[in-house]
This record gives C-alpha cells, sequence and structure tokens, in this order.
C-alpha cells in the first residue's frame, strides 16, 4: 500500500506531536517526509531508522520547505511553542501558502482548543487563531485539530506531585477534557485516511474527562500514597498568564466545550483514559514528577 501512496510531510517531527503523527502515519502505511531542524541529531536517527525520509530544513529555508512539499499528498503542520506570536504567524502562514501553491491535496494544522477569538495576550495561545483563520481562506482542502490538555501536561514536578498534593487551575468538582499526545497522532492518522470526511473540518481531539477530585482519587492510586488536590489560589491564577488564561477558559471560555467522546472513539478505537496512560506509556513521567524530577 505504502508504494502507491503519495508521502505525507510532517513539520515539527521531532517535538511530541509531529513525533507522535510520523509514527501513527508509518504505521498506517504511508510514506512520511520528516522535516527536522538536524539529520544527525538523535531523535532525527530514530525517525529515520522507523522509515521516515528526512527533510534537514529550517523555517527561514523557504526554498527547502516548497521542494519538500513536492509530489506529497499531505502535509501536517504543528508549530513549537517557543516561537513569538509573530514568528509562530508568520511560520504558520508561509507553510499553508507553500502548501495551497504545491497543489498539496491535504493539509492539517494543529492548533490548541484553548485558542479562541478574543485576544488573552499569551502568545502561544494567540498566535494560532490568526493561523487558523489564514487556513481557511486558502484554496486549500484543510482540516483544523485543536487537542485538548495534554495529559503529559499533568504529570510535571511543578504541580507538587513530588511533595504529596497536586496543585492545579481546575476546580475540585470541575471537569475538563485531556488527550495522550500518541493519540493525537492516531487521530491525524484517521483524518488523513478519510479526506472527504474532514475536509474543511475544525475537530477538537480528546480523550477522557477527568475532575480535580477524580484526579486526587487517580493520583493517590497510582502513587500507592495519599496525593491531596487543591486548586491555585486566585492570587496565582493572576500572576500567571498561562495558568490564569487555562483556569478561564475552563470556566467560561475553549476549554469549556466538551467533546463527544463517543465520537472520539468511533475515530480512534486506540484511545487512551487518562487511567491507562498513567499504567502505561505515562508511568515514567509520572514516577518522576513523584521524586520532583523532569522526565
Amino acid at each position: 500500500m505504502t508504494k502507491d501512496r503519495l508521502a505525507i510531510l510532517v513539520f515539527g517531527a521531532t517535538g511530541r506531536q509531529g513525533g507522535s503523527v510520523v509514527r501513527a502515519l508509518l504505521r498506517a502505511h504511508w510514506p512520511v517526509r520528516a522535516l527536522v531542524r538536524d539529520a544527525a541529531a538523535a531523535k532525527a536517527i530514530a525517525l529515520r531508522d522507523a522509515g521516515a525520509d528526512l527533510i534537514e530544513a529550517s523555517f527561514a529555508d523557504v526554498g527547502a520547505v516548497r521542494a519538500a512539499m513536492t509530489d506529497v499528498h499531505g502535509v501536517f503542520s504543528v508549530l513549537p511553542g517557543t516561537l513569538a506570536e509573530a514568528e509562530e504567524v508568520a511560520a504558520g502562514i508561509m507553510i499553508a501558502n507553500l502548501a495551497a501553491e504545491s497543489g498539496v491535496a491535504h493539509f492539517v494544522y494543529s492548533s490548541g482548543a484553548s485558542a479562541g477569538e478574543a485576544p488573552t495576550g499569551v502568545a502561544r495561545f494567540d498566535a494560532k487563531p490568526r493561523i487558523e483563520a489564514h487556513v481557511l481562506n486558502l484554496p486549500l482542502t484543510a482540516t483544523i485539530v485543536r487537542p485538548m490538555i495534554f495529559m503529559e501536561m499533568l504529570v510535571t514536578p511543578v504541580f507538587g506531585l513530588g511533595q504529596g498534593r497536586y496543585t492545579f487551575f481546575l476546580r475540585p468538582e470541575q471537569a475538563m477534557q485531556l488527550i495522550a499526545v500518541e493519540d493525537i497522532g492516531k487521530f491525524v492518522a484517521a483524518v488523513f485516511a478519510d479526506r472527504t470526511r474532514f475536509a474543511g473540518k475544525t475537530l477538537k481531539l480528546a480523550g477522557d474527562s477527568v475532575t480535580g477530585r477524580e484526579l486526587e482519587a487517580i493520583f493517590t492510586q497510582a502513587a500507592g500514597r495519599p496525593i491531596a488536590y487543591a486548586r491555585f489560589s486566585d492570587a496565582v491564577l493572576a500572576a500567571n498568564p498561562d495558568l490564569g488564561h487555562l483556569a478561564a477558559s475552563l470556566d467560561n471560555g475553549p476549554l469549556a466545550d466538551h467533546v463527544d467522546l463517543d465520537l472520539m472513539r468511533r475515530i480512534n478505537p486506540e484511545i487512551l483514559s487518562f487511567r491507562s496512560w498513567l499504567a502505561g506509556s505515562g508511568r515514567q513521567a509520572f514516577e518522576a514528577a513523584l521524586s520532583g524530577r523532569s522526565a
């Protein structure tokens, strides 16, 4: 089947989302071109060994990016969270424009579920709706995916697991939806496999729904010792733009929307719950957080 298909070009291939997409596409027998900054880096070599063709280029290498889109079926675009807002918008627009110019059959842009129409003052949130709007105005068959909160985000040491507690921006009885990064790749592979169904769609992605109290129970069971849950104080949320925006988005914003999990399972039957992720691929990061280390 691979020989009969044109390739899919994946941006951010050595990052979490891009790497997940590369693995899922290879598993689904798509030829993959992985755009990397350094083809000699360990993560890039791992992609090559898995079967991806490496394309070494940066966003500044417009000619190289254009060449990488020659004779591809699709493009998956995700941008680093470290870019300034103007840089992210410029890179996102450049990639989409080149895809339209190159006649790419299907363009998939990974935005974020916390992105909304109202500016937040947080660059990594505000850049995404600007790129989305540009993509949807191009003569291009496109799908936008908006992953909900990453499960990986929850098991970082900053939230206090190493001290036998867990402090987060979620109210104790409030529900939020989560997605394992590895599931993002599976969803994107399903999107590329059914261009007609997903053309022009904006799709929020989630795998589970949990409350603050449920996090307390899940972490306590997984740790084998009590992990008390509490919400950050209003003063802490006001002082931290990222956390404050996420809390506000859950209260009355984009993250307050709840994805139909039954629909998610129909698209991706292998979807992971937070419990199953924590017991499997998330276990190492969880244990590192319990010891106060980064995974």
